[in-house]
């Protein structure tokens, strides 16, 4: 039987049509099946004018289908690639608005501090579902490829109440060390590396070159320049390092793997005054600009769709496809990926999700073991790993007060706001997103 490949939120301006390229590259999954789900007729429609334009260019000529239904989506689905944004743009400006009358700013909002909490709330209450139906209906064996942030707490949540393997991806990772073979000078396929921490603060804790630790190398450069060298006004998918990655480099020894103006929203050091914020160049409420971009080029792709001049699609270096073609053809490969820490990296919570190396075969995603990250880069990961703790039980308990703890333990809300502001905050969101919470917390 071919693989059934569904796409939910696949409307996703960033990723179905680079995934399913990715996807037909692969001569082992050429006879595959697709689906696209959308709540969003347009966006399906958009979806469905780029992909009539690339599938005759690459030899596909099966049908997909394009619905707006999810049980038609998931039923017999072998690879759900979970895209959702749940609430959209409305949730994320309430997400990020709300909280500047009490003096809190943030640049992204979609994995960390006081938006992360609450866009992580809808996406698990989301992810839960999306499972259970996945249980009734999809194939046996069927894995959740999910691309939705935040990454930790709906790999957390739903490890709690369901049997589906839940594996979180981003391209943070093999983002990170490409820059900084740029950086080096280096050609990729030389370097070596090694990774763990939790997703958006995963540590580059081993990089070499032909065997040669190129570390010393890389803060000599960082040495000479400054940590102010490299200019963000530029926004791709894959981000220059910036100020707060580098100065987190010279503080720490090792490079963290998000960028810079989403970094800051994870610890307490940037992001709380004026003077920070202005001093390390943080641009606020840059979701906004980010998401316009992003629309912008993918309007862009639609119109040149319908003048048949799509331009070529180069494969990417996301994981998704790989991970396909590793359990289908038993062919392994070495991934990054957000899993339950089961011992994979011993001085984080077992409770707790982690973004570490995983070998993929017919097997499925399995987690390579650690050991342990360095302390205080472990007590960088613990001040999250906090926050999402109180989030998810938040969740599965359905107790709101649980998202008062997430706020007293994050530590980019606490560097600003006292608790009574947090209850403020947080009730009035309760409120104001209630749509998008599916009855809980009421």
């Amino acid at each position: 039987m071919p693989v059934r490949i569904s796409f939910i939120g696949a409307g996703s301006y960033g990723f179905t049509y680079k995934l399913v390229a990715d996807i037909l590259y692969i001569e082992a999954l050429a006879d595959c099946e697709f689906v696209f789900m959308d709540i969003d007729e347009q966006r399906l429609e958009n979806l469905k004018t780029i992909l009539s334009c690339y599938f005759p260019k690459v030899g596909y000529n099966k049908k997909a289908t394009y619905t707006t239904d999810r049980a038609d989506a998931l039923r017999g689905a072998d690879f759900v690639v979970n895209l959702v944004k749940i609430g959209l743009m409305e949730a994320c400006h309430y997400d990020m608005e709300l909280p500047q009358k009490f003096g809190l700013y943030q640049t992204i909002g979609d994995t960390s501090g006081l938006g992360g909490i609450f866009r992580g709330i809808r996406t698990m209450i989301f992810d839960i579902k999306l499972c259970r139906e996945m249980e009734e209906l999809s194939a046996d064996g069927a894995v959740v490829l999910n691309y939705t942030n935040p990454q930790a707490t709906s790999v957390m949540a739903v490890s709690n109440v369901s049997h589906i393997p839940f594996i979180g991806l981003c391209h943070s990772v093999q983002g990170t060390t490409r820059n900084m073979a740029r950086l080096l000078n280096v050609p990729y396929e030389r370097v070596n590396f090694d990774a763990a921490g939790i997703n958006h603060m995963s540590w580059i804790l081993k990089y070499e070159v032909d065997g040669e630790d190129y570390y010393p190398k890389l803060k000599e450069i960082v040495k000479e320049r400054g940590i102010f060298f490299e200019d963000e006004s530029d926004e791709t998918i894959v981000t220059p390092f910036g100020p707060v990655r580098l100065d987190m480099l010279n503080r720490t020894g090792y490079m963290v793997t998000e960028s810079s103006h989403h970094f800051a929203e994870y610890v307490p050091f940037y992001l709380r005054t004026g003077e920070l914020r202005e001093k390390y160049k943080l641009p606020i409420n840059r979701y906004v600009r980010n998401v316009a971009k992003k629309e912008r080029m993918y309007g862009d792709l639609v119109r040149k769709a319908l003048s048949n001049e799509l331009p070529h699609q180069k494969k990417s270096f996301e994981y998704g496809s790989r991970i396909i073609e590793s359990m289908v053809t038993n062919k392994p490969c070495k991934i990054y990926a957000n899993v339950m820490n089961e011992g994979i990296i011993t001085n984080l919570p077992t409770n707790s999700a982690v973004e570490a190396a995983c070998l993929v075969d017919k097997n499925g995603v399995q987690p390579c073991n650690f050991g342990k990250l360095p302390a205080h880069l472990a007590m960088l990961c613990n001040m999250e790993i906090n926050s999402h703790q109180m989030v998810v039980h938040a969740v599965l308990e359905n107790d709101k007060d649980y998202i008062l703890y997430a706020l007293m333990a994050d530590p980019a809300t606490h560097s600003v706001l006292d608790l009574d502001q947090m209850r403020e905050i947080a009730y009035e969101l309760i409120e104001m997103e209630k749509k998008y919470l599916d009855g809980y917390f009421a």
